[in-house]
């Protein structure tokens, strides 16, 4: 249910701005701004992993300055972590 109203409040808002989209349209555009994480192996054992998300396009940049969201869609995140315990 919660997913429903969310989707009816992200439609309602880009109807509000004159922007007839449908929400497959907005989930495709918005599916390649994506999260990684680049994981950096040291020599002694610890590893570093990168967290961030990727650059948005304009498309992107376009709906989420239409939706009210960030551009960044976290903050970037650095962790170290024994390469042992990484496989847990």
């Amino acid at each position: 249910m919660l997913a429903y109203h969310l989707l009816v409040s992200i439609e309602k808002t880009l109807l509000d701005q004159d922007v007839h989209t449908s929400w497959a349209s907005v989930r495709e555009t918005l599916k390649t701004h994506q999260v990684v994480t680049v994981v950096l192996p040291t020599d002694d054992g610890m590893e570093l992993h990168l967290r961030r998300g990727s650059t948005p396009e304009q498309a992107h940049r376009e709906l989420y300055e239409k939706l009210g969201v960030p551009e960044e869609i976290i903050r970037p995140r650095k962790r170290w972590v024994s390469a042992e315990t990484c496989g847990e």
